[in-house]
């Protein structure tokens, strides 16, 4: 499920920054910024949404009809440099939005436990 989630986020992303084209795993990954995001907690995400900070709404679900399950990573590739807001929705429905969130880096690890679930839903 890992490769099949990094292979659909990377090709959703190109989507959401504009680009044509989508590469497999085995190719060099292009320029831009890349998201990891580890799911270390005892929930599902069954919904992950990216903004730039001052839009109106959040972007479609980057992980379309997948889920992440606990222990699975999912990456978003080809961030512009930008300040957002990230929103995801767990199994239960429960809504946990990080806002302002600078992902102006070469690759990053968000690594998602309960604690830090339980601290952003409202």
């Amino acid at each position: 499920m890992r490769s099949s989630l990094q292979s659909l986020g990377f090709c959703i992303a190109l989507l959401v920054a504009g680009a044509s084209g989508c590469a497999t795993e085995e190719t060099d990954p292009p320029d831009g910024a890349s998201l990891t995001i580890d799911n270390d907690s005892s929930f599902t995400i069954i919904e992950l949404n990216i903004s730039p900070v001052g839009e109106a709404s959040f972007g479609a679900d980057l992980l379309g009809a997948d889920v992440l399950e606990p222990g699975d990573s999912f990456v978003i590739s080809q961030l512009d440099c930008d300040v957002y807001d990230i929103r995801l929705l767990d199994e239960d429905n429960d809504e946990c939005i990080l806002a302002d969130v600078d992902l102006c880096f070469d690759n990053a690890v968000w690594t998602l436990d309960d604690a830090e679930l339980a601290a952003c839903q409202f």
